[in-house]
């Protein structure tokens, strides 16, 4: 496994005392109930606070958000003196990352309009803009140089509606979003730009990879395709878990192979032509 724990950690200011559910989906339920400040710290050091609106997903104990800070903050992801998307952008936290690296203009967007407020944060500048729209429908073609993007890992039930201005939009994607992601990045970005994905592939399901590839060849080089991360969900998450008890019941509730995934972070090329 590539995927080592980075040193992130993102603490809340307020001091909740009620009992989080173990459940994934009660348990953002719960973490977005309210507006709630939150410092980010990469390797001990703080290097911002920002505020996580109510309704919004709560990035506090997202591994693959701390993770994608760890690639940015480490400069294995290079966004100085470039024009970056943060697609997805929920609280900001990936964004503000960026420009804390000089990203010459960042773009916080989302389908889920209770992002508005990211443009009070300190360190959002004139040049940086946000946008409510369905993945990258508003944006002009070859407009930027890079986009950074963590679609939600749930697929929504056929028949099931999400609302996009609730917690729900940053944990539930519909099956097709990964292809409108490859479709709309390859858009809009600048020949040569890059897409940085974070991509969770069912292991039983492995042929959903090959598919996925063929659809990103349209538009990328794959032979510059660059794998940043990677290992196997159960392993990475146990890593992760802050007590034992917690690794054994995830174990548990994992049920072996058949449920589990490929986690790989994934930076393609847009090709010239």
């Amino acid at each position: 496994m590539s995927w080592s724990k980075p040193p992130v950690s993102v603490l809340s200011r307020t001091q909740d005392q009620a009992p989080v559910p173990s459940d994934y989906v009660l348990k953002h339920k719960a973490m977005s109930s309210k507006t709630v400040v939150v410092d980010l710290l990469w390797q001990v050091k703080k290097q911002f606070a920002f505020t996580v609106n109510e309704h919004v997903f709560n990035p506090i104990e997202s591994i693959v958000g701390h993770k994608l800070v760890d690639l940015i903050l480490s400069e294995k992801v290079q966004v100085a003196d470039k024009s970056v998307i943060d697609l997805g952008c929920g609280s900001g936290m990936v964004g503000l990352c960026a420009i804390t690296k000089k990203a010459k203009k960042v773009l916080f967007t989302d389908i889920n309009p209770h992002i508005d407020g990211i443009q009070n944060h300190p360190l959002f500048r004139k040049c940086d803009e946000w946008q409510v729209q369905d993945v990258l429908s508003d944006v002009p073609d070859s407009s930027y140089d890079t986009v950074l993007v963590l679609p939600p890992w749930m697929i929504v039930q056929e028949g099931r509606q999400i609302a996009s201005d609730t917690f729900e939009s940053g944990i539930f994607r519909p099956s097709n979003l990964y292809g409108k992601i490859l479709a709309d990045s390859g858009r809009v970005l600048k020949p040569r730009g890059q897409l940085v994905i974070w991509l969770r592939i069912p292991l039983a399901s492995f042929q959903s990879l090959i598919e996925l590839i063929a659809m990103a060849a349209d538009k990328f080089d794959m032979t510059s395709a660059t794998l940043l991360a990677h290992g196997i969900e159960s392993v990475i998450c146990v890593d992760h878990e802050k007590s034992l008890i917690g690794g054994w019941m995830y174990k548990l509730q994992k049920g072996g192979v058949a449920n589990d995934s490929l986690w790989m972070f994934l930076s393609l090329t847009r090709r010239n032509d």
